[in-house]
């Protein structure tokens, strides 16, 4: 009942409780409920009782077996929650990170940031819960880390494409010297792919893409 009363845009249980009475009778029969409506203090008090975190782990499960191996990418980025407030919070928007299935659009696991700031320290932490094995990692910048790429790589036995971009200044530094380099030097270790898109107003983009599969240059634990 809760899903459908979000599905409908209600976020407290006050509306959400008056639009599912509103229409009983079609979920009853739809639910196979054996009694009425509860009232939106009984929902609060179910919300209540359950353990964030257990419930995270039934979910994940849960998905495992719905999703099977299905998919290849999975991207994790961290969201604001902007319908909702978290009243225990002074009235703060939640940011949630969640790790997203792109290839079938299902989110296969999510854990809630205290701000932005600490989504660093909460990314370990949705690996653990998810199953990665074989799949794509994609994270934006704030996820470019070693140890976080070593976490995907070597325990959780995935594949990364992480961003460098200015918060890793000496790591980018040194990636765009390399590929200057070599570019220079003509070496057959790049691999150069240009693709054309076309954009708004029939206007077309030019991408040229600069591939190396030399990861043991030195200070170049991420490329």
């Amino acid at each position: 009942m809760t899903i459908y009363g979000t599905l409908c845009e209600y976020a407290d249980f006050v509306n959400m409780v008056d639009f599912l009475t509103l229409h009983e009778k079609y979920f009853i029969h739809l639910l196979n409920l054996e009694n009425s409506i509860p009232s939106h203090d009984m929902f609060s008090r179910i919300f209540y009782l359950i353990d964030p975190k257990q419930f995270m782990n039934i979910f994940i499960k849960w998905i495992k077996e719905v999703v099977g191996q299905k998919g290849l990418h999975i991207a994790i980025d961290g969201k604001a929650i902007k319908s909702t407030r978290d009243k225990v919070n002074n009235g703060n928007v939640p940011y949630i990170l969640s790790g997203f299935l792109c290839d079938i659009d299902l989110s296969i696991g999510q854990i809630k940031v205290d701000d932005k700031f600490n989504e660093i320290t909460v990314i370990p932490k949705l690996l653990d819960v998810i199953d990665v094995k074989g799949k794509v990692i994609t994270i934006d910048a704030v996820g470019t880390q070693e140890g976080i790429a070593n976490k995907i790589v070597y325990e959780k036995k995935g594949a990364y494409i992480l961003k460098v971009k200015d918060n890793q200044k000496d790591l980018k530094d040194d990636i765009k010297t390399y590929f200057d380099l070599e570019l220079k030097n003509d070496s057959s270790d790049i691999d150069i792919l240009e693709k054309n898109f076309e954009k708004d107003h029939s206007r077309i983009e030019k991408r040229t893409y600069y591939i190396s599969y030399n990861t043991m240059i030195k200070k170049m634990e991420i490329c």
